[in-house]
């Protein structure tokens, strides 16, 4: 009888707790809904927490990864990283003259340079003018223009002074000459802003000449000014013979080698013409006659001589040059 008196008050204590709840003083249809609320929003933060889970076990992952790669790349035979916005790069893929820069400290280490495939790429910036890819593409272009009139400079320098008295004494006025007169006297150095002598340059020929260059140097803006960071330095689409245009891929790259290797030693040689006939007082083929007047280039002072001989332009019966024999003939024939 007692037990039976406990179970009763245990249901009706039951009963009164679930009489004071909030769901139970609702209606059922309300009740089935926060129900099913309940069900469905504990299932949603369960997925968050899967998803929080899964992406910070990814990230984990990757930055396991990366720091793998770095370690790989820092630990290698080597020992060198570059980092960069979308990857590590390995010594592999690092050019080895900017590596080699780099770690004797005259090349940053975010320098284009350490990653460009540039031909000619020698990890050359002390001071650290190309610091960005745009830049880098600046300077490469600059240098190839200054190259290729080196080029041309280096070869019209120790022409001038080769050819030059030849062609004023075959057409009869050696005080044409604008060679400038050495220790000896003799008109044989190439005019220049050491040597003097630009003055005898006529104005018209300089107004051409910067009318010129101003055109092709605003043609050239225009034409990269819509793609500062994709266009081909130097490319001026110049290759009348189409050599660059029928060559391949690797043909192409040792082309683009050749030109900016013997553009530097342009740059090089002309600076040191320069200074050799300031300083010597003297022309640089005289200076230096194994590689002009004696060495493999000793014929060319005589191609106008040879040209005369055997063209005949320049002789009495063609009635281009006054001579006195054709003069006689003259008189003779009236």
């Amino acid at each position: 009888m007692r037990k039976a008196t406990l179970a009763v008050a245990a249901a009706c204590l039951a009963s009164e707790c679930l009489a004071f709840s909030p769901l139970s003083a609702l209606p059922a249809h309300t009740h089935a809904r926060h129900a099913t609320a309940r069900h469905l929003g504990g299932s949603s933060i369960l997925r968050m927490q899967q998803t929080d889970t899964v992406a910070t076990k990814n990230k984990d992952d990757d930055d396991e990864e990366e720091s793998v790669e770095v370690r790989a790349a820092v630990d290698n035979k080597i020992g060198v990283a570059v980092r960069t916005r979308k990857a590590v790069q390995t010594e592999e893929e690092v050019n080895f003259y900017a590596r080699t820069a780099m770690r004797v400290g005259i090349l940053k280490e975010t320098s284009p340079l350490l990653t460009s495939t540039m031909p000619g790429n020698k990890g050359f910036d002390p001071l650290g003018f190309a610091s960005r890819g745009d830049l880098l593409l600046q300077y490469r272009e600059a240098e190839l223009k200054h190259a290729r009139l080196a080029m041309l400079a280096a070869v019209g320098w120790a022409s001038s002074e080769l050819l030059h008295p030849k062609l004023v004494a075959l057409i009869g006025k050696p005080e044409a000459s604008w060679l400038q007169p050495g220790a000896s006297g003799a008109l044989e150095k190439a005019p220049s802003v050491l040597n003097g002598g630009l003055t005898n340059v006529p104005p018209v020929a300089w107004g051409l000449l910067a009318l010129a260059t101003g055109i092709v140097e605003v043609w050239r803006m225009l034409a990269v000014a819509g793609k500062p960071n994709s266009f081909t330095p130097g490319d001026l689409g110049f290759d009348p013979l189409k050599i660059y245009e029928e060559a391949g891929t690797s043909e192409r790259r040792a082309l683009e080698l050749k030109e900016i290797n013997n553009g530097r030693l342009a740059m090089v040689a002309i600076a040191v013409f320069a200074g050799q006939e300031f300083l010597a007082d003297q022309s640089v083929v005289n200076i230096a006659p194994q590689f002009f007047t004696a060495g493999p280039l000793a014929n060319i002072g005589s191609i106008g001589d040879t040209f005369t001989q055997y063209s005949g332009l320049f002789s009495c019966e063609s009635g281009i040059t006054y001579c006195q024999e054709g003069k006689g003939a003259l008189d003779m024939i009236y």
